[in-house]
């Protein structure tokens, strides 16, 4: 049936090809990185500005998307890349800046060891204080994504919610942090 599938007529989100894709069928996999890789790459270059960076983030999703093809759920195979790699570089870019901070940091410190000690505690202390004014229910979910790392799925299962419920939550949650950590919003960002 492959063979049949020519650019004019290959649908990439049809259910045949999803469900040959979760079968393990590696020539719908290798058409569909065909299909989707050189615009996957200009798309993460556009956040990382580093084509070999944005070419690594794209090889990463697609090979996550074999690794996990038989449990994957999506409705669309290029919403579900679009997102993977957007959410790879927002990683990548994460991580660049955090480990940019950190090296400024050493190369500029004035301050004592003891003094950046401190300083962390009292954002820690922070943190702790505003997600203590979190609902119950709401600081639950959150404590149960962040710091246990359960998807909303995952979530949602545990405690018998709708995912779309969770999802709110999380939302609200991440609102009320914000708000109360306005001045320190730099640093949370950068933990969770």
């Amino acid at each position: 049936m492959l063979t049949e599938l020519t650019d004019k007529n290959f649908d990439p989100d049809s259910l045949f090809l999803l469900e040959r894709l979760k079968e393990g069928d590696r020539k719908i996999f290798a058409r569909l990185f065909d299909y989707y890789y050189s615009g996957l790459v200009i798309f993460a270059d556009r956040y990382l500005r580093d084509q070999e960076s944005a070419e690594d983030v794209v090889q990463s999703v697609f090979v996550k998307m074999w690794e996990n093809r038989e449990t994957l759920k999506m409705a669309s195979v290029r919403s579900h890349l679009v997102s993977s790699v957007r959410n790879s570089c927002i990683d990548v870019i994460r991580k660049s800046a955090t480990r940019e901070k950190y090296i400024q940091r050493q190369i500029h410190q004035s301050t004592p060891v003891e003094e950046d000690f401190r300083a962390e505690s009292e954002l820690k202390e922070m943190i702790e204080t505003a997600i203590g004014k979190l609902p119950p229910k709401c600081r639950e979910i959150f404590e149960l994504s962040r710091f246990e790392g359960l998807s909303s799925k995952e979530i949602a299962q545990k405690l018998q919610l709708s995912q779309r419920t969770v999802e709110t939550h999380i939302t609200h949650a991440l609102k009320i942090l914000r708000k109360e950590l306005k001045d320190y919003l730099f640093h949370f960002f950068f933990i969770f």
